[in-house]
């Protein structure tokens, strides 16, 4: 069985673009940081060998690696700690319905030189930057680096809060097509569910962009202090949407109900009506039913015909009776 590689991958910069790959033998040989250029190694916490790395060779504080090796604590935060930044966000895989229990809980430690990735499942869109440095039009530094992950963070989770979007406006289609409740309402409800937990997972996401916000390191420029703020931004305006999904949800669910109880409504006064309708054509039969001395056209022969056609009679009366009075 194939098994997947601990170093998910290395490459230095050459600050034109493009990049230079690096092997496993290169990061267990150098450990810490090249003489030039800038760093970035994506790493898989899945397997022992990257928390060993980690740990003993990559020459990080040890409450540092602690964070990035660690599988049970997965809040997103942003902490700045001598001239280095280490955040910790959650993102989804390509395609997910954005539910809680896909999320992917990714982790940075950056510096000037050294950019260093973690997560327990691999972030695919990560491997869109290493096709652009491939076509040397990728990042040229740390800065731009970070620019580039962040974004492809945001855009995927930007995505699927998208096709939620798209969910909910063919619900809507439906709600507005009348189309039966009991095919309606359970999709609605496992919709709400996903953006209940959407929303208690990603807000932490917010804070962790708030704080690298107004966060600094020394090597800091514009270009990464506009990165922050706009981060900060696109974060914002995700959990609107969420929030705007919500309550989108929440106003159809109270349509769906409204169009139940409208329609339980007109059950029952169907069933009024019809029972009302019958009431004194049942009084009529139960009283030529009874079998006592005296009943009218009893000996009759064509008392039978008479009745009925008398019952019938009455029955067109009250329906018309009904419909003058718009009970039917």
């Amino acid at each position: 069985m194939h098994k997947k590689p601990w170093l998910l991958g290395a490459v230095t910069l050459d600050g034109k673009g493009g990049a230079k790959r690096l092997t496993e033998f290169d990061i267990e040989k150098n450990g810490s940081i090249l003489k030039e250029g800038t760093q970035w190694i994506n790493l898989n916490l899945k397997k022992y060998d990257s928390i060993n790395w980690l740990q003993k060779k990559a020459k990080l504080e040890p409450w540092v690696s602690e964070i990035l090796t660690d599988t049970q604590e997965s809040r997103p935060r942003t902490l700045f700690h001598k001239n280095a930044l280490l955040l910790v966000l959650r993102t989804v895989p390509v395609g997910s319905r954005l539910d809680p229990d896909d999320m992917i809980i990714l982790r940075l430690w950056v510096t000037r030189s050294r950019v260093i990735t973690v997560q327990t499942t691999p972030v695919v869109s990560l491997q869109g930057i290493i096709s652009d440095l491939e076509r040397r039009k990728g990042p040229r530094n740390g800065g731009e680096l970070l620019e580039s992950i962040l974004d492809a963070v945001l855009t995927d989770i930007s995505r699927t809060v998208s096709n939620l979007e798209y969910e909910m406006d063919d619900l809507e289609e439906e709600i507005i097509a009348h189309m039966e409740d009991k095919q309606t309402m359970p999709e609605l409800a496992e919709l709400q569910r996903q953006l209940v937990g959407i929303r208690r997972y990603l807000a932490p996401s917010k804070e962790a962009f708030d704080a690298f916000s107004r966060g600094r390191t020394l090597w800091f420029n514009e270009d990464i202090i506009h990165l922050a703020q706009e981060s900060q931004h696109r974060m914002q305006r995700i959990l609107e949407d969420v929030d705007l999904l919500r309550e989108r949800a929440r106003i159809n669910q109270e349509v769906l109900q409204a169009n139940s109880a409208k329609q339980n409504q007109k059950n029952m006064y169907m069933l009024s009506v019809v029972a009302t309708l019958f009431l004194p054509l049942s009084f009529l039969t139960g009283l030529f039913g009874m079998n006592v001395g005296g009943i009218p056209f009893a000996t009759h022969g064509f008392g039978l015909a008479i009745v009925t056609l008398f019952i019938a009679l009455i029955g067109i009366v009250l329906i018309f009776v009904f419909k003058k009075l718009r009970w039917m």
